[in-house]
């Protein structure tokens, strides 16, 4: 009952616009429920949406692949935190922007590059990313900026002697069963269509490539977006947070990595609010107007992806929940998502119990 209401309000979006159509999972530490609704396509023609639709994760990329990839070559004793990023990139500007300051967005980086859409190549992108300004002094302010985490992936390149997608399938993807997982996916067809680009780059509706013009200009594997995945596999990533790095029986992470993921290291005051924007390893933790909601725990982490794609982990009430959706198909203009899955994560963690009940009995 519980869970055919949460998939009414879920199928709520796809009636009033919000997404053409959406997979989302509840993730608890010991069972998965999934289902889906919609459409995978809309344009040119429908096409009906199903579990295995392969996503967009967009900026969910940075959380799920980039910070892990990272936190992975901590404990392999490769880099630190306040290791400089002059110390592993030849040519950084900044003398004090450490990586600490990239995972936490205080770096003062300006947040992208101005009109991607119309940069010819991967070695213009680089030049105009290694030239970037920064907009207020280093570890002042909490400004999200997708050069950040271009950084951070190009260091764990340079330092693994990897690929970013090479580096994260060995270590993240194979070991979690995430076999659809990758960046570039060759099954295009299994892919849900993003936006109808009309720009120097690219004519026609985006599927199977990276939306991100940044992402796509860079060869489609960076450290801020270019990710793709499905809620089965996401699905297995969230378990793994939950049960404090541990997957079937396999190590993935140590559990004080993913205490750290959980752990403020930098927060700023917003307003009169009592809750502050707080950053750990590239995620959200317990934020002011966090897209999990109003009602899950001081103990909860959550990022979203501009495709339209939401995860969050209330570690508190050992819950998960991911949403992935293209809700940018075929135009970004659509914003009703956003006021939804905060209702969504609200009805969920208002009806925990039940839900959890219901996800063991079926």
């Amino acid at each position: 009952m519980y869970l055919d209401k949460l998939h009414e309000l879920i199928v709520s979006g796809v009636t009033n616009g919000a997404f053409p159509g959406a997979c989302y999972a509840v993730v608890l530490k010991d069972k998965v429920y999934m289902n889906y609704c919609g459409l995978r396509a809309k344009y040119p023609e429908e096409e009906s949406n199903s579990i295995d639709t392969i996503y967009d994760m967009a900026s969910v990329s940075k959380v799920a692949t980039t910070s892990i990839c990272l936190l992975k070559l901590m404990e392999m004793g490769k880099i630190r935190l306040f290791d400089k990023v002059k110390d592993y990139i030849p040519g950084f500007l900044y003398d004090d922007i450490c990586i600490y300051h990239l995972v936490t967005h205080t770096s003062g980086l300006k947040p992208g590059l101005s009109n991607p859409w119309y940069i010819q190549s991967s070695d213009a992108a680089w030049s105009m990313i290694m030239r970037a300004p920064v907009n207020f002094p280093v570890g002042t302010d909490i400004v999200y900026s997708d050069l950040n985490f271009i950084f951070l992936g190009r260091i764990i390149e340079i330092v693994s002697g990897m690929s970013l997608d090479e580096f994260a399938k060995k270590y993240i993807y194979e070991p979690l069963e995430m076999k659809d997982t990758c960046y570039n996916p060759t099954d295009k067809l299994r892919c849900a269509p993003t936006e109808e680009r009309n720009d120097p780059i690219i004519k026609g509706i985006v599927r199977g490539n990276v939306h991100d013009e940044t992402a796509y200009i860079l060869g489609g594997v960076a450290g801020h977006a270019g990710m793709f995945s499905t809620i089965s596999d996401m699905s297995n990533f969230l378990q793994m947070i939950l049960n404090e790095g541990m997957f079937k029986g396999k190590k993935i992470l140590s559990k004080v990595t993913v205490d750290k993921l959980f752990t403020p290291l930098a927060e700023k005051q917003v307003g009169l609010s009592t809750m502050k924007l707080r950053r750990s390893i590239g995620w959200i933790v317990n934020d002011y107007n966090s897209s999990a909601g109003d009602l899950t725990s001081s103990e909860t982490i959550n990022h979203t992806g501009f495709t339209g794609t939401n995860v969050w982990v209330d570690r508190k009430n050992e819950v998960a929940f991911c949403l992935l959706s293209n809700r940018v198909h075929p135009t970004r203009k659509n914003l009703l998502h956003m006021p939804l899955r905060v209702k969504i994560a609200n009805y969920i963690m208002a009806n925990l119990e039940e839900i959890k009940k219901e996800i063991r009995e079926c």
